[in-house]
């Protein structure tokens, strides 16, 4: 029998492994599981201490000294990953000398013992031991994980080893981010997620926190790492596979019976379905119809007027409006920087400062915002957090947000220069104004089962423009291939939105007084990325979607 086959059976079959936790660990099952049960907001365990400390310093020492890590960036997280330590039996029998304590570890987790420790205390029943599936992260300061609910494949349970500076874990601070946030439902008769978590959890050395996976229950995310290193492994027992003992072929469906018609796939299509939220846009109405058609390819005197309190001159003379025509016609898309005139984006600049200063966000000290910092009964939280999280102004208001959405977003003549810009004749509307707060703030790539396409109007108003530019703070706003269309936000599909991905098709930094046009047909999802809590302050934008006539002729 090959090394790695017989590797497989001793963790099936096999036992041992008991002195590799510690002590009195796996006779403590029974209380363990009480406190699990009574766990909000939702069952849950941490156990610590959870490993013997000799071992564990053994392998903290291996993944430091000598792992190899990639740095990982999708819509919805960014962190450094090794390879699957489930492939450890297949490497040379030089290499796997080099790791010895990892391959313990991985062992004695797997063991039939402690199988039956995590069985006993969560209740999920047997798991398989032939199935290893764990991998050590580094989240270094930027990094971060957003909302999910792990339930991927046949995952079952789902587990965190902290592994952090064993001297400098004690001293970890709420101010250094890195906490597993766990979300509650948003209520009783939902199974979308609240807008924000209930529980925070603060990664401890030699700590482990585990739960029973569940689709549209077991919401959780790793917050932000601002200061040192939060490393860790992280890793799921999954359910029997076919010969083990407890297999059956309709296990997954007998064990989700309560959540089975609930995952977040169709959590965020429901929501975007009801909500009219246009794939990671965040609006919120349906469209409304234009008053006037705008069909027209030059700008008419009167709309200039009316436009004129708002929009830079410069924007208005035809001879730049045709220039801009030409441009996007030929890119479908266009960005317009300086767009708002002087004394419209100065009355911005001043009011947006002052509301990041009185929400405690300060460009030269970088930090998590608090959830709900900036929420009154004109900003709302707008979730839920498996698509989306940021402030939307609502209803009336006397912000200087409020008067350039009234006043020039939601004109008929606003419309008609867009269609001269574009030559697209425009029909109907729909947007909000957007606040992203750093440390918190995001949108996903969602489908939104959109059929026809859809002109992407965003103003940006992104203060402090150079240190937005490379994105390392995050806050652009990103266009990509969803392919055929079937992959859905439910964490099983990540996007990556590094340059060498072909699916990347447009990516707007973020900035200050610039408006972004663009053309999105179906299949194309857009996101804005999460907002660092290194970013300078709040990404603000007026986001809106237009929609053309049908032209069989275009």
């Amino acid at each position: 029998m090959p090394q790695s086959s017989q590797a497989k059976k001793r963790r099936t079959d096999g036992g041992g492994g008991a002195e590799c936790f510690a002590a009195g660990l796996l006779e403590s099952a029974e209380a363990r599981g009480r406190e699990y049960a009574a766990a909000q907001p939702f069952p849950h365990h941490s156990i610590a201490p959870f490993c013997d400390e000799e071992l564990l310093a053994g392998v903290r020492r291996e993944i430091v000294e000598r792992l190899h890590f990639t740095q990982k960036e999708t819509d919805i997280f960014k962190y450094h990953q090794s390879g699957d330590l489930a492939n450890l039996d297949g490497l040379p029998d030089a290499e796997q000398g080099r790791l010895p304590c990892l391959r313990r570890l991985r062992d004695a987790i797997y063991s039939r013992e402690f199988r039956a420790f995590v069985s006993a205390v969560t209740g999920c029943g047997p798991l398989s031991g032939s199935r290893t599936d764990m991998s050590t992260n580094r989240f270094k300061p930027g990094d971060h994980l957003l909302l999910h609910d792990d339930a991927i494949g046949d995952r079952r349970v789902s587990y965190i080893i902290y592994l952090p500076d064993p001297d400098a874990s004690l001293a970890w601070t709420p101010a250094d981010g890195g906490h597993l946030e766990l979300y509650p439902r948003e209520s009783p008769e939902s199974w979308a997620p609240a807008v924000q978590p209930a529980r925070q959890v603060p990664p401890r050395w030699n700590q482990m926190v585990l739960f029973v996976v569940q689709p549209g229950e077991s919401h959780h995310s790793v917050e932000e790492v601002c200061a040192g290193e939060r490393t860790s492994i992280q890793g799921w027992f999954h359910f029997p596979q076919p010969g083990e003992p407890g297999y059956a072929p309709d296990q997954m469906q007998r064990a989700w019976a309560g959540g089975a018609e609930s995952t977040l796939s169709q959590i965020a299509a429901k929501d975007q379905r009801q909500n009219g939220g246009g794939s990671g846009s965040g609006a919120s109405d349906a469209f409304a119809p234009i008053p006037r058609a705008a069909d027209v390819a030059e700008l008419d005197p009167a709309d200039a007027e009316c436009l004129r309190p708002f929009v830079n001159p410069e924007y208005l003379d035809p001879v730049i409006v045709r220039q801009a025509a030409d441009r996007f016609a030929d890119k479908s898309h266009i960005t317009l920087g300086a767009f708002l005139n002087a004394e419209t984006a100065a009355t911005l600049e001043q009011a947006l400062r002052a509301a990041d200063a009185r929400d405690g966000i300060e460009p030269d000290r970088p930090r998590i915002t608090a959830h709900g910092a900036g929420e009154d009964e004109s900003w709302r939280a707008a979730g839920p957090p498996v698509v989306r999280r940021f402030l939307h102004l609502a209803g009336e208001s006397a912000s200087p947000l409020a008067a350039l959405r009234d006043g020039l977003f939601n004109t008929p003549a606003f419309a008609r220069w867009l269609a001269a810009v574009t030559g697209l004749a425009l029909c109907a509307r729909r947007g909000l104004v957007r606040r992203f707060r750093p440390g918190l703030d995001y949108t996903l790539a969602t489908p939104d089962g959109t059929t026809a396409p859809v002109l992407d109007a965003v103003l940006c108003l992104a203060a402090r423009p150079a240190a937005w530019a490379d994105g390392a703070v995050g806050g652009y706003h990103c266009y990509i291939d969803a392919g055929d269309g079937d992959e859905s936000n439910d964490g099983s599909v990540y996007r990556a939105t590094t340059d060498d991905n072909d699916a990347v098709l447009l990516t707007n930094p973020a900035a200050w007084n610039t408006l972004c046009l663009a053309l999105r047909e179906p299949g194309v999802v857009n996101f804005v990325k999460y907002v660092s809590a290194a970013a300078p302050g709040s990404r603000w934008d007026v986001s809106y979607e237009f929609q053309a006539e049908e032209d069989e002729d275009d």
